[in-house]
């Protein structure tokens, strides 16, 4: 995890389930929803999804539990 200065957070997380660009962009989709978080990048191959948030308006614990309430489970890489 990575902390910039303006107290944005960026977290890397495994996606074992993510195994085609369908999945990648129902991930995006799901978490481009959630206030707070300003950017997503998926890496299909790796089986990870980078996230860029706010920590004081979001948390990696939501963004895994949102990510779980739609059939992908997620941990910190």
């Amino acid at each position: 995890m990575t902390t910039r200065p303006n107290l944005d957070v960026t977290v890397t997380l495994e996606v074992p389930g993510m195994v085609c660009d369908g999945c990648a962009e129902k991930i995006r989709g799901i978490l481009t929803q959630i206030p707070g978080i300003h950017q997503v990048k998926t890496k299909l191959w790796q089986k990870q999804v980078q996230v860029t948030f706010k920590r004081e308006t979001v948390s990696e614990k939501t963004i895994v539990h949102a990510l779980s309430q739609q059939g992908f489970d997620a941990a910190a890489a």
